[in-house]
């Protein structure tokens, strides 16, 4: 069997299994990446009064913030909407990404904020198909396992899909790097999916090697090596 038939075959097949995993994984990532956004939407609350009048200093909002909360929890962060009809949102040190929303033109507390429940569930699903999370138990986190070695697999598969798409002759590049439309709906299939891949291939080999950093210790030691990283 030669290299090409059966990179063809390892690029089909193990592009079956784990490309319901990498696409799941996908589909959770761009769901969180619109998070802030979707969760002002929903969370009706955070909407601050708008007088006619300019917001009172930061200094003013984090003392009142600070007059509200125990000694023990420090603010860490505060977050400015780029609307002026939003609350903004403080970060607090405890519990986890715990925070509160305070109208910055009154100095009110509105209530706390943190991440709704859904993108808790989406999140997890996104890093550990589900699994929880057990930080003092010795076993294995086969959820981040699963995870970790479907992109690992899928960096394969996309080396391998570059390689079968790849010209014996580079003066064949251009025509490979063009959708037939006149040839059947298979053979426009298989452009889709090929040509289409290779134009994203940069793209969707970079999130496969950064994401890989959150399930591999030992690849992310190294990966942080290499470039530099902390």
């Amino acid at each position: 069997m030669t290299a090409r038939k059966l990179f063809r075959k390892l690029h089909l097949w193990l592009s079956l299994p784990f490309g319901l995993i990498i696409m799941t994984t996908c589909l959770t990532g761009a769901l969180l990446v619109f998070e802030k956004e979707i969760t002002a939407l929903v969370q009706h609350e955070s909407v601050a009064s708008v007088p006619d009048q300019e917001p009172l200093p930061l200094s003013v909002l984090l003392e009142r913030v600070a007059e509200k909360t125990p000694d023990s929890v420090e603010i860490t962060s505060i977050t400015i909407p780029t609307s002026p009809h939003r609350a903004y949102n403080v970060g607090l040190s405890k519990p986890r990404r715990a925070g509160v929303l305070i109208d910055p033109y009154t100095g009110k507390i509105i209530g706390p904020s943190g991440r709704l429940a859904f993108f808790t569930t989406v999140r997890e699903l996104h890093r550990w198909l589900l699994d929880s999370m057990k930080p003092d138990s010795e076993g294995i986190f086969w959820g981040r396992v699963i995870v970790g070695t479907s992109t690992l697999l899928f960096v394969f598969i996309l080396l391998t899909g570059l390689f079968l798409w790849w010209p014996k002759k580079l003066k064949g590049v251009g025509k490979r790097l063009k959708i037939s439309l006149r040839q059947g709906r298979q053979r426009l299939f298989y452009d889709l999916h090929a040509v289409g891949g290779v134009y994203v291939f940069v793209l969707l080999l970079a999130m496969a090697m950064t994401g890989l950093t959150w399930s591999f210790e030992w690849y992310r030691t190294g990966f942080y090596k290499v470039f530099g990283a902390e």
